[in-house]
């Protein structure tokens, strides 16, 4: 459900798919500079290292994929009410983790919405058309959707999950990277003591330990991509924004530029919000969040909280992070239509300009600055600027 978001941390690329089953593609990247120890780890022991993590993600997907005929996720859609369907232990416990994030959101995060994005055209059976423009679904099939997409019908205890209505249909892919980064992480922890290096799971992205190799002296730094790429061109065309100093934090970006499309001008994403039934439209066009691993399922929170702001006004979802940051040292930064951003909690995040003065000065005077540091307090009613109505016009078709 989400775009797989360069964070141009890492140097080394492993595709880690190849299930003869349709699924998900898991893409999986480990950077080469690892250590244990302040040992550097060899080639051989990376290899081995990626292995062994290949065959836990795909042992997990076998679980999760609504794609894969006898999935867990596959057999709790097939199900009727009342009927139990007894599932494995990452299935139970990635349900464990969504009910407790459903509760915290109000809703606003929830795994039971495939019947709204199957009505939207967002599910993979659409993989190729998610971009050609179509005419909103009636109110009386958007009704009839939201009806039978509840996480409130819904229960679960332990490996055993029971719906109260034959057509809920759920999907974790709004938690699933980020439970599969968790699960990683716990791998290489236990393999190696003291581990200090970085890996993503699609657009899921965890910093272990300390930076080894930090000739410039940011720490881990990841780059926001440019949801906006296309229109804004440039040196900085794929960075927005600049993260440094970074250090045991998972790190997470929802964006509205993968799986959309425009329709009489108006851009319709394939988050879906949970309260209307339709693509969310609170102005937000690119969420990241950052969570301290000293966190439980930091992943996964990453993962689920960098969906959740954008099923929520905009400045709920401001007073959410806030909170979360208050309590649990948990950052965020939102980007919204009118191409300013918000920076909650004390991440350090630097304008494309800045980072180039510190990184490669060279260029700095050639970089431009595309997203500004909103002044004031933020409204919920976000008016595009021009270069947003630049970009939906791009993609319409009309």
């Amino acid at each position: 459900m989400k775009r797989a978001v360069a964070l141009l941390l890492f140097c080394a690329l492993c595709l880690l798919c190849g299930c003869s089953a349709p699924s998900y593609f898991v893409e999986f990247s480990l950077s080469q500079n690892v250590y244990s120890q302040g040992e550097k780890l060899s080639k051989s022991e990376i290899a081995r290292l990626q292995e062994d993590i290949s065959a836990l993600l795909h042992e997990i997907e076998s679980q999760v994929s609504t794609e894969t005929v006898g999935s867990d996720i596959d057999r709790i859609n097939a199900a009727k009410a009342g009927e139990k369907v007894y599932v494995g232990e990452h299935t139970a416990a990635m349900l464990e983790i969504c009910g407790q994030l459903y509760k915290q959101t109000g809703g606003a995060f929830s795994p039971a919405l495939y019947n709204l994005s199957r009505l939207w055209g967002f599910t993979p059976e659409f993989e190729g058309m998610y971009t050609v423009p179509r005419a909103e679904p009636s109110s009386q099939e958007i009704a009839e959707a939201l009806s039978v997409s509840s996480f409130d019908d819904v229960r679960v205890e332990g490996n055993v999950v029971v719906k109260e209505k034959d057509d809920v249909r759920l999907d974790l892919g709004g938690i699933a990277k980020g439970y599969m980064s968790d699960c990683v992480r716990a791998l290489i922890a236990e393999r190696y003591p003291d581990f200090s290096g970085t890996f993503s799971v699609m657009s899921n992205s965890v910093l272990m330990g300390q930076k080894q190799e930090d000739a410039v002296g940011l720490g881990y730094t990841a780059t926001l991509e440019n949801p906006r790429a296309d229109v804004t061109g440039g040196v900085s065309a794929n960075g927005a924004l600049y993260f440094t100093g970074l250090s045991d934090v998972a790190v997470s970006t929802s964006a509205d530029n993968y799986r959309f499309y425009v329709y009489d001008g108006t851009l319709y994403k394939h988050i879906i919000d949970p309260f209307t039934g339709k693509p969310s439209q609170n102005g937000v066009i690119s969420i990241t969040v950052l969570v301290p691993l000293s966190q439980e399922n930091a992943g996964a929170l990453a993962d689920a909280y960098s969906t959740a702001g954008f099923c929520m006004p905009l400045t709920q979802a401001l007073e959410f992070y806030r909170s979360l940051w208050e309590e649990q040292g948990i950052g965020a930064v939102v980007i919204t239509s009118d191409f300013c951003y918000d920076v909650v909690g004390g991440y350090t995040v630097l304008q494309p300009k800045e980072y180039a003065a510190l990184t490669r000065p060279e260029l700095e005077d050639s970089v431009e600055n595309v997203f500004s540091l909103r002044e004031g307090e933020a409204q919920d009613e976000v008016v595009p600027c021009q270069k947003e109505r630049e970009y939906i016009s791009l993609f319409s078709q009309e």
